[in-house]
């Protein structure tokens, strides 16, 4: 790897002192016109940049720093949230260093470590599965550092947060189903005991019990989901068991996109008709969702504008005195093929 120029590099080179490059790449006037061409034109044949970290110390104003924590970084929803948390930190002119926890509670707590360490203005994190509450964020809170949790919440936690309904996204899910005539939903969900998982399951029996439906223990299958490189074989086994059951279901609502698409991969390669025979429900609106066939009727999760907000909230909370912000993502149902053949 190249060594990143520097000052003193340009000022070797030329036999001269650091402080007339300096002054030579600011522009300054008090400088002869011959040495400073000769020192930008070397400059750019070094490819030097200055450095601005080192800049607004100078200055006395430092470029805010955002630690963001995700369980796993490549996964769908949480990009999306990525990319809507770094665009509007650009449009703040503050940088974003990233960790991925990998659902590790312990890696989460280390990572926390290391940004406190480096200086971050805050944290903005999505809690690995059974994250610590005490060990990874008390400790922040009695430092005073801004922090928003977005994603999965902590029991005790009353600070600034960006959710999704995701109960509501499973009674909007389980609804429509049951609005297009399927009655016999299974739900293939999440073993995460946090809020993903066990909301968007409690929307599913709350409205499967407001039609007057009582949700049948086997129809309900739960997987380990942390794993996206393994999430549509996990969704095309809980389906083999689904259909092997002697009065099998005629829909099924999935917990996540992919989850769905493992489902529509067993039905095809099983000859079960959908949505004639089966009707399918997803959750995240995933771009696979729409490109699948049939295509895919899902729940968005709006990942994107929730990690927008979460930079915002972030801002605010950084500039406030114990003002709390906090918003729950009310979801749309993106109505597609998948879904629509018992009406």
């Amino acid at each position: 790897m190249n060594k990143r120029t520097k000052l003193k590099d340009i000022a070797d080179q030329l036999g001269i002192s650091i402080t007339t490059v300096y002054r030579a790449l600011n522009n300054k006037s008090d400088i002869n016109e011959e040495t400073k061409r000769k020192i930008l034109d070397l400059a750019n044949e070094l490819e030097y940049r200055p450095n601005s970290l080192a800049i607004s110390l100078r200055k006395n104003k430092m470029i805010p720093l955002v630690g963001v924590i995700l369980p796993i970084i490549n996964h769908y929803f949480f990009a999306t949230v990525l990319k809507g948390i770094m665009s509007n930190a650009h449009l703040h002119n503050s940088l974003i260093i990233a960790g991925e926890s990998l659902q590790d509670p312990t890696k989460e707590k280390r990572i926390l470590d290391q940004f406190m360490d480096q200086g971050v203005s805050g944290i903005i994190m999505a809690p690995a599965r059974n994250s610590n509450f005490e060990k990874n964020i008390i400790p922040l809170l009695h430092k005073r550092t801004p922090i928003v949790i977005i994603d999965r919440m902590y029991d005790h936690y009353k600070g600034n947060y960006v959710l999704t309904d995701d109960y509501g996204g499973g009674y909007k899910a389980t609804q429509h189903l049951l609005d297009n005539g399927y009655k016999r939903i299974a739900h293939i969900g999440s073993t995460d005991d946090k809020s993903i998982g066990t909301e968007r399951r409690k929307g599913y029996v709350a409205a499967l019990n407001d039609a007057g439906i009582f949700p049948k223990e086997e129809y309900i299958i739960l997987s380990d989901i942390d794993n996206p490189d393994t999430t549509i074989e996990k969704g095309y086994e809980a389906a083999a068991i689904l259909f092997k059951l002697k009065n099998p279901p005629d829909a099924v609502f999935a917990v996540t996109d992919d989850i769905a698409i493992g489902v529509i991969e067993y039905a095809k390669e099983n000859n079960i008709f959908i949505p004639e025979e089966l009707g399918i429900v997803g959750f995240s609106n995933s771009k696979m969702s729409n490109y699948i066939r049939p295509r895919l009727t899902t729940v968005e999760q709006n990942g994107f504008k929730m990690g927008q907000l979460a930079f915002d909230y972030f801002s605010k909370a950084s500039s406030s005195y114990g003002e709390v912000f906090q918003k729950t993502f009310d979801l749309d149902l993106i109505i597609r093929e998948s879904s629509l053949g018992k009406k």
